[in-house]
């Protein structure tokens, strides 16, 4: 059992909170706006900090925790031009931290459907690569932080794409641009999209969230993974470590 802080108390904060206490885990503290994380805060009880905020405080709440020395998820999207600044945080400090742009198992198995397949699509040259991506109308990022990711991964794999064009093409992308789309709409957990279309077919890869119940329980097994660990991690790493 372990004794969690929850950094940011909404939709995923409460979700997470949820199934904390149905697998043993105690929430000691719950961190809001009205009740923000301090410098001065009594965090003695606590063994380890759960973030799901904005990606303005991230920065702040990882400079906070760290002064605790205690170890921390990081689930909020948005914040990957900081994400140097967090590191030297993290290294300076030595405390544990793992973050991911989606906690959710599923879709950490998805990337490795996603980075074979990229793999074999870079031998065809009649394919092009695209992401779509759909969430619900309050999610303040687009493209999401999941879709950013998935860009990547086709990146790192596709030799002839080497740059993400987000949102509206004005007029024809340049064939090396991999282009990376969003819908806004309802109240959509997330679905994503990648596809690979030809002349001749086309080939969709597609995971869908029912809910938040698979991020919030994917956080909860970061958070029972990084307690004693130092040093910064991705959901990668955890699930190495899960499959290896």
């Amino acid at each position: 059992m372990a004794k969690l802080g929850l950094i940011g108390f909404g939709k995923m904060g409460q979700e997470i909170a949820r199934l904390a206490e149905q697998r043993g885990h105690e929430i000691m503290a719950r961190f809001t706006s009205e009740n923000p994380l301090k410098a001065s805060t009594n965090v003695d009880s606590i063994d380890v900090f759960i973030e799901f905020t904005h990606s303005g405080a991230v920065v702040e709440n990882v400079r906070t925790v760290a002064q605790f020395e205690k170890p921390l998820v990081i689930g909020t999207t948005g914040w990957n031009e900081q994400l140097q600044e967090v590191e030297k945080i993290v290294k300076g400090t030595q405390i544990g931290l793992i973050y991911a742009s989606n906690f959710s198992i599923g879709m950490s198995l998805f990337f490795k459907i996603v980075e074979n397949a990229a793999g074999l699509f870079d031998k065809f040259e009649d394919f092009d690569p695209f992401i779509h991506e759909v969430h619900h109308k309050m999610k303040v990022d687009s493209p999401s932080g999941t879709a950013l990711s998935l860009g990547k991964i086709l990146l790192e794999k596709i030799n002839r794409k080497s740059a993400i064009l987000p949102g509206t093409s004005e007029g024809q992308i340049s064939p090396e641009q991999l282009h990376v789309t969003s819908t806004r709409t309802g109240n959509v957990p997330g679905t994503h999209i990648v596809g690979f279309e030809s002349e001749a077919d086309s080939v969709e890869l597609k995971h869908t969230a029912r809910n938040r119940s698979g991020f919030a329980m994917g956080a909860l097994y970061a958070a029972e993974w990084i307690i004693g660990k130092k040093g910064g991690f991705t959901m990668d790493d955890f699930m190495s470590d899960l499959i290896k």
